[in-house]
């Protein structure tokens, strides 16, 4: 049996460029969830992210993260 992925999208906000602008789980995040939120600071989520089994590709102003389960 596979397994999905987890995803998190995230856009970083127009006047704000260090902050969430829009947010997008597919799967889980946990347990990165509170810093998962419009308006956080985008480097505490990534850090979460990151030490939690996540893996980055960014382009410009949108950042994907995913892990195998």
């Amino acid at each position: 049996m596979s397994r999905f992925p987890d995803v998190v999208i995230i856009v970083r906000s127009k006047k704000n460029f260090a902050n969430i602008g829009k947010v997008r789980i597919i799967g889980s995040a946990s347990p990165c969830l509170s810093t998962l939120k419009v308006g956080a600071p985008v480097k505490d989520a990534v850090l979460c992210l990151l030490k939690n089994g996540f893996v980055i590709t960014e382009q410009k102003n949108i950042g994907v993260f995913f892990r195998i389960r």
